[in-house]
């Protein structure tokens, strides 16, 4: 695309291509984005057009200013440690990433996402003297644990294992 510098000449829609290239690049210069984010962020301003957004995105893609799969790739291997692949896989889909694209994240990553290891974990960070304390818990107290677990997004047979066999 060539470059109109003479401002009198330029033209309505040339202009806020460029204001809107400018505007994504200032937004994505703060903090990564998919490029879901950056679109709902660009639309929310309403003085972009739909054509005028896409042609953005498009030159950003072009750039590798933007990419969804090198975000989840960096998204993964921070929260990797802290959410388990259920509720890793729901975040990146309300971020806007393709299903197609979590799969494969999220299969690249499997060996890193050991979901015993990452219960026990999360376990003694709740319940610190949990296996202290294992024998002397009553049902209700196990069923707290256990129901925690559960909602952190952890496979039941997981949970169960790790709450049954670890001592």
């Amino acid at each position: 695309m060539s470059y109109n510098l003479d401002v009198k000449k330029i033209t309505k829609d040339e202009w806020s291509l460029s204001n809107c290239k400018e505007r994504a690049m200032y937004i994505i210069s703060n903090y990564n984005k998919t490029e879901k984010q950056l679109r709902d962020k660009l639309k929310q301003s309403k003085k972009y057009s739909e054509k005028t957004i896409d042609e953005t995105i498009k030159f950003l893609k072009k750039h590798n200013y933007i990419n969804d799969r090198d975000f989840a790739l960096r998204f993964v291997e921070l929260y990797k440690g802290k959410y388990s692949k259920k509720v890793l896989n729901q975040k990146l889909y309300l971020k806007g990433i393709d299903k197609k694209i979590i799969d494969e994240v999220l299969a690249e990553s499997e060996d890193e996402l050991d979901s015993r290891s990452l219960i026990r974990k999360t376990l003694l960070k709740k319940y610190p003297d949990y296996y202290i304390e294992k024998d002397d818990m009553d049902i209700k107290e196990s069923q707290k644990v256990f129901a925690y677990l559960f909602r952190k997004g952890f496979p039941y047979e997981d949970v169960e294992y790790v709450l049954r066999n670890d001592s």
